[in-house]
């Protein structure tokens, strides 16, 4: 398993060749880019400068761990409206592109939603229709997502959705495809459930995981914390993935975005200690 941290902890205006050595120079072995509706790194990014920010990933001694989109929170697979599943499609179809252009094999993908996260009170679709849609949805990418070899990686977030390890690993069993997996999140689940037994659950199905942590008695955003402070289980959570062969990239994402070199090194150390702890 590698250190990695996601790109979202980053001004993502600084060139990525500053920010890979600095992710590399805090200890880093790996680097979890991200696409956006524009930018460096953008849905409507060309092959050669998709190529081009892989290479300068790789220049700077890192490797990409994956590439993670956060525009399905506009917009869906389980969208009510057809033209949001629509978009969201073309989004999942230009992020394997991308994925695959820069040398990666995974692309965090949030396949549906019963509520968003801004407006957690808000029904945005019923919780039997999101998980059809997402099916649906899921099942019409996976052949592109095989054909690209790159895995369409189901995340677990605050989305009223995919709210037990046992349904989001049935969901994955029933697209049946090597090309669709999950996308676990150790932070994330942590007001469900233990990570650990989601784990355990998952299993085999793990393609990449985000490093979070969470104090359960705050119960909500503000619960999220730095590695170790929180209720995570490290060693129960790495003795399961360990015994689930995970030996992917263990990436951070969480608070201390925009750290300055310290905090990014201290991060780093807080990452190691959370492998060593299994």
């Amino acid at each position: 398993m590698k250190k990695s941290i996601n790109g979202w902890a980053f001004d993502l205006s600084v060139p990525l060749a500053d920010t890979a050595k600095r992710v590399k120079d805090a200890g880093f072995e790996a680097f979890e880019l991200t696409v956006e509706g524009e930018g460096q790194l953008a849905t409507t990014s060309d092959e050669s400068a998709v190529r081009k920010i892989g290479d300068t990933i790789r220049s700077a001694g890192l490797e990409v761990a994956s590439l993670a989109c956060g525009l399905f929170w506009q917009a869906s697979f389980s969208s009510p409206d057809p033209a949001d599943r629509q978009k969201a499609k073309q989004w999942t179809l230009a992020g394997l592109d991308r994925a695959n252009w820069l040398g990666t094999d995974a692309l965090l993908v949030v396949p549906g939603m019963v509520s968003h996260f801004a407006e957690p009170t808000k029904l945005v679709t019923g919780y039997a229709d999101a998980l059809n849609l997402a099916y649906e949805g899921l099942c019409e990418l996976a052949p592109e997502a095989e054909k690209r070899g790159v895995t369409i990686a189901v995340e677990n977030v605050w989305n009223a959705f995919l709210l037990s390890p046992v349904e989001f690993r049935d969901l994955i069993d029933r697209v049946n495809s090597p090309r669709v997996q999950a996308y676990f999140d150790t932070g994330n689940v942590l007001k469900f459930g233990f990570p650990q037994d989601w784990i355990k659950i998952l299993g085999r199905r793990i393609a990449r995981v985000h490093l979070k942590d969470f104090k359960v008695a705050v119960g909500n955003i503000d619960g999220f914390c730095a590695l170790g402070d929180g209720d995570a289980n490290w060693p129960e959570i790495m003795a399961a993935l360990k015994g689930a062969g995970y030996d992917g990239p263990l990436t951070y994402e969480g608070p201390g975005e925009l750290p300055d070199d310290k905090q990014l090194a201290g991060i780093c150390q807080r990452v190691a200690k959370c492998m060593a702890a299994g």
